[in-house]
């Protein structure tokens, strides 16, 4: 049985310690080069299967330019058999991400596809949907647990329903999950597996320019501009020292409403003839 992973490489920001405004106040040692942290809880789970069925092989598939090499090595020595990248630079939209990964994908003949729930630094979390739509596998989004079962081959995998409920769905296999964050984490490789990992060769794909069309056309990135809050005005008819107590509290706003006593019934009169008042009923 093949597991593949898709293991995606992030530059996450940590400080900005630059003095420059046109390069956003950051230096080169601001970055961090690094396996998204979805990714290696998905490597994780695959290495949990393979620990159980010695036939699984896991298949390891990154996109894009080799910018963290000793992290993906660290894939490797998690339990990854072989290691792919697919030879292709640029910007690319989710839709076009998943056209690459899915024709390096395919010939492989995988019976789990595992990807993370969403990357640390766009955070769109579509390539997972958009990967499983151009195979034509089931998908299940956010688990946080997987296991398949020898004999049937289906696979079960639990999931956050939200307000701290978890459920539990069964699925034919080939399928596709995404990984969430939940309460497992990689495992420590130890210096042996490391040392082996970076003994396997990466192996580099070449996917046909032509077969991945882009759908999604980004004009502009940039970051969330603060929003002020509104402050009022000082009230001059206060006395000096409740002019400086609202200065110090950020002004001082009133609550306009009616607060609304007595019985069930009374307050249900209230509210219906309140709602009446003011035209919403």
């Amino acid at each position: 049985m093949k597991i593949v992973v898709c293991v995606k490489q992030i530059c996450h920001t940590y400080a900005r310690t630059g003095m420059a405004p046109e390069q956003n106040y950051l230096t080169p040692e601001d970055r961090v080069y690094r396996v998204n942290p979805h990714d290696e809880v998905a490597m994780e789970l695959a290495a949990r299967i393979k620990a159980l069925f010695a036939e699984v092989e896991i298949l390891a598939v990154t996109l894009g330019p080799i910018i963290a090499e000793s992290e993906l090595r660290r894939c490797l020595a998690l339990g990854a058999d072989h290691f792919f990248q697919i030879d292709k630079a640029g910007t690319m939209d989710p839709w076009r991400k998943a056209a690459f990964l899915a024709e390096a994908i395919k010939p492989m003949e995988p019976a789990v596809i595992l990807c993370g729930k969403e990357s640390l630094d766009t955070r769109n979390g579509q390539v997972g949907a958009f990967l499983a739509h151009r195979l034509g596998l089931p998908f299940i989004s956010a688990i946080t647990d997987l296991e398949v079962n020898r004999n049937t081959g289906n696979a079960t995998v639990k999931r956050s329903a939200g307000r701290g409920k978890r459920e539990v769905i069964e699925c034919k296999t080939p399928a596709l999950f995404s990984v969430d964050l939940g309460a497992i984490g990689p495992h420590f490789p130890t210096y042996e597996d490391k040392q082996a990992a970076w003994s396997l060769p990466v192996q580099k794909l070449s996917i046909d320019e032509v077969t991945a069309p882009g759908n999604v056309v980004s004009e502009g990135l940039f970051p969330p501009r603060p929003r002020p809050k509104p402050v009022p005005p000082i009230d001059t008819k206060l006395e000096a020292y409740d002019r400086i107590q609202q200065l110090l509290s950020g002004s001082r706003v009133e609550k306009k409403g009616v607060m609304l006593r007595g019985d069930s019934e009374s307050q249900v009169d209230g509210m219906i003839s309140f709602l009446k008042k003011h035209g919403l009923l």
